[in-house]
C-alpha cells in the first residue's frame, strides 16, 4: 500500500505507523475533549442535541487527525466521518419526528388548563398591606444601598440581579445572593466564601436586610474551578439536562440553589418538561435530588417558568392544528409580551395576558400558572393588555415624566385590576397606580396604596361598576405630639399629629369622651381611613392613659 507520496512501506512499518497515528490522534482528541468537557459541562444524554453535536465534532476531529498523521484516508477515517454523518442524519430525522408540525395536538395538551370566567372567585383578593410594592429593579436599588453600608464588602462582591420572589412564613420576599466580582476576588475570599445575601420584603420597602451567614457560601455560580456551582453539580449528575438555576432560602434562612432538570415527552427531542430538581446547599455543597412530586414544601420555584410559559403558548397556538398556524389562524391566542410573578396564598404564580394572534393591544383573558405543581388556569376577561395599562397610568401624570413598572394583577372590588408603581428618572418610586383591565381609562393614582385604592374605587363607583366604596381602614398607634380642637356645626372636631408622622388625624368628639382629656405625650390607639393625602379620619379612638 502506498502513502500520499507514492512510496510503499513494508506491512510491518505500515501497521506500526497506523498504530502510532491512531494513538496520537486519540491522545490529542482526549486532551481536547477533557478541556471542552471541563469548560462547557455538557450532559451525557443522547436527548441533548448539543451533546450529539459535540460527538459529531469529535468524530470529525479524530478522523482528520488520524488522516493527517498517517497520510492516509483509510477505513478509520472513513468510519469516523460516516458515523458523524449518521449522527447528523439521526438528529435531523428525530427532530422532524418530534416537531410541532407532526405533533401539534400533543404539544397543545402538554399542559392542563382549567377554563373559567369567574375572576372574582378564582383570583383571591389580596389585603392592601400584602400588595407587593417592590419590583425587581427597586429591589436591586435597595440591595445596592445595603452592600454599600458595609466597609470593604462592595469592593469584593456584587449582588446578583436575580431577586427571586419567594414565600417565607406568610411573608413575600425578594432574595438575591452576593457574588464574587472576578477571579482575583474569588482567590482572595474563597476561604470564607460569599458571606451574605439580601432579603427585601416586597410589602414594605423599608424592610431590607443584608443577612450575614455563620459560614460563607462556597458553591456559587460566580466561583471558579470545582467550586463553580454548575460544575460541582454536573460532576455528580452527568446525565441530567439542566434547565434553570434559582437562589432560594428555606424557612430557617439557610441558602440553597435549586437546579431544575428536564426531559423530552414528545418524540426524541420535543415536549420538554421539568421532571425534577437538585437542591444544593450553597455552604457545604451537599446535594439532594428530588422528583417534582417529592420536592420540599419550602421550595417555591419547582417548575421552570420558561418551560411552563412555552407550553401555555403551544396550548393557545395549536388550538386547530399546525396548518392552522400558517393558514387562517382561526381561534389562535398567544401570551402577551411579558409576564410577572404574584403570590397567592402560600404559592408563587406567574401570569400574563392572552391575546388573539395578530390583534391590537388587547387581551381575551389571563393565564395563571402555579410554579409548584404547574396547575394552570385560563381566566376569560376582555380588556387592555399590560402595556396599554402602563401607558394609561403614565398618561395620568405625563407632566412628571414618570415611567411605569410592569404591572401585577389584583382583585380589587371583585374586578381585575393592574397595579404598578410610577418611578422618576432615577428609578425611585413616587406614586402608585391602579388601572381597570376592562376599561383602561379608569385610573387611580396616589402616593400610598390606600390613597390609590380610594381614588380607583371612586371612579369604579362613578362608572356604576361597583355598588359602594369600602372605607380603607388602618389601625394606628402612637404618642400625641400636638392636639387642638374647633367647633364645626355644633360638633367639636379634634386635630392631632402623632410623633414621627406628618399625618393629620381628624376626630369627632362623639367618638369618645377621652378626646376631651387627651393632651400631648398621651398614648393613643386609632382606627382611621383616608380622607386625602396626609389627612386621615379617625373612626375609633382610645386614649391608652385612661379607661373610660
Amino acid at each position: 500500500m502506498k502513502n500520499f507520496s507514492g512510496f510503499e512501506m513494508p506491512k510491518t512499518l505500515r501497521a506500526q505507523s497506523q498504530t502510532q497515528s491512531l494513538i496520537r490522534a486519540f491522545i490529542i482528541l482526549a486532551i481536547i475533549a477533557f478541556v471542552v468537557d471541563y469548560v462547557t459541562l455538557p450532559a451525557y444524554n443522547f436527548h441533548d442535541v448539543g451533546f450529539i453535536t459535540l460527538i459529531v465534532i469529535y468524530l470529525f476531529i479524530f478522523g482528520s487527525l488520524y488522516s493527517a498523521f498517517s497520510h492516509r484516508f483509510d477505513l478509520i477515517t472513513r468510519g469516523s466521518y460516516t458515523l458523524a454523518f449518521l449522527l447528523i442524519a439521526f438528529m435531523i430525522v428525530m427532530s422532524l419526528l418530534s416537531s410541532e408540525m407532526l405533533n401539534a395536538k400533543k404539544y397543545r395538551n402538554q399542559i392542563k388548563i382549567t377554563d373559567t370566567s369567574d375572576f372574582s372567585n378564582q383570583f383571591n383578593a389580596i389585603d392592601l398591606d400584602k400588595i407587593p410594592l417592590v419590583d425587581q429593579d427597586t429591589a436591586k436599588q435597595l440591595g445596592d444601598k445595603q452592600i454599600g453600608r458595609v466597609q470593604g464588602l462592595g469592593s469584593q462582591f456584587d449582588i446578583s440581579n436575580e431577586y427571586l420572589l419567594i414565600n417565607i412564613k406568610d411573608t413575600v420576599y425578594r432574595v438575591s445572593s452576593l457574588e464574587y466580582q472576578d477571579f482575583y476576588k474569588w482567590i482572595q475570599n474563597r476561604n470564607i466564601g460569599v458571606p451574605s445575601y439580601v432579603s427585601v420584603n416586597v410589602n414594605d420597602p423599608t424592610d431590607v436586610e443584608l443577612i450575614d451567614l455563620k459560614e460563607g457560601m462556597k458553591y456559587v455560580p460566580s466561583a471558579f474551578f470545582n467550586e463553580d456551582l454548575l460544575r460541582h453539580v454536573r460532576f455528580k449528575y452527568r446525565n441530567e439536562m439542566f434547565e434553570s438555576m434559582n437562589f432560594e432560602i428555606d424557612d430557617a434562612g439557610n441558602p440553597y440553589y435549586i437546579i431544575t432538570y428536564k426531559e423530552p415527552t414528545i418524540g426524541w427531542f420535543g415536549g420538554w418538561d421539568t421532571t425534577g430538581l437538585i437542591v444544593v446547599n450553597a455552604v457545604n455543597g451537599e446535594m439532594e435530588k428530588y422528583s417534582v412530586d417529592e420536592a420540599p414544601d419550602w421550595i417555591d420555584h419547582i417548575q421552570s417558568a420558561n418551560l411552563a410559559w412555552y407550553q401555555i403558548d403551544n396550548w393557545g397556538y395549536y388550538v386547530n392544528g399546525w396548518f392552522n398556524t400558517l393558514f387562517g389562524q382561526k381561534d389562535m391566542i398567544q401570551t402577551t409580551d411579558g409576564f410577572n410573578y404574584v403570590s397567592i396564598g402560600d404559592e408563587i404564580y406567574i401570569f400574563s395576558g392572552l391575546t388573539s394572534v395578530g390583534s391590537d393591544r388587547s387581551i381575551v383573558g389571563f393565564s395563571l400558572i402555579n410554579l409548584s405543581n404547574k396547575e394552570a388556569t385560563y381566566i376569560k376577561v376582555g380588556g387592555a393588555d399590560e402595556y396599554s395599562a402602563m401607558n394609561s397610568a403614565v398618561g395620568q401624570v405625563q407632566h412628571l415624566n414618570y415611567t411605569s413598572t410592569f404591572p401585577i394583577l389584583l382583585n380589587i372590588d371583585g374586578l381585575p385590576t393592574y397595579f404598578m408603581a410610577l418611578k422618576d428618572y432615577e428609578g425611585l418610586v413616587k406614586l402608585y397606580a391602579m388601572v381597570s383591565v376592562q376599561d383602561y381609562s379608569i385610573v387611580g393614582v396616589g402616593s400610598t396604596v390606600e390613597e390609590t385604592k380610594e381614588s380607583y374605587s371612586k371612579q369604579l363607583l362613578e362608572k356604576n361598576l361597583i355598588d359602594e366604596v369600602d372605607n380603607v381602614e388602618n389601625r394606628v398607634s402612637g404618642i400625641v405630639q400636638s392636639i387642638t380642637s374647633t367647633i364645626i356645626d355644633g360638633t367639636t372636631q379634634y386635630y392631632m399629629i402623632l410623633e414621627g408622622s406628618d399625618i393629620l388625624y381628624v376626630a369627632s368628639s362623639d367618638l369618645s369622651v377621652e378626646l376631651a382629656l387627651t393632651k400631648a405625650l398621651d398614648s393613643v390607639d386609632l382606627n382611621v381611613s383616608l380622607i386625602s393625602q396626609n389627612v386621615m379620619e379617625v373612626n375609633e379612638f382610645d386614649n391608652l392613659n385612661y379607661n373610660y
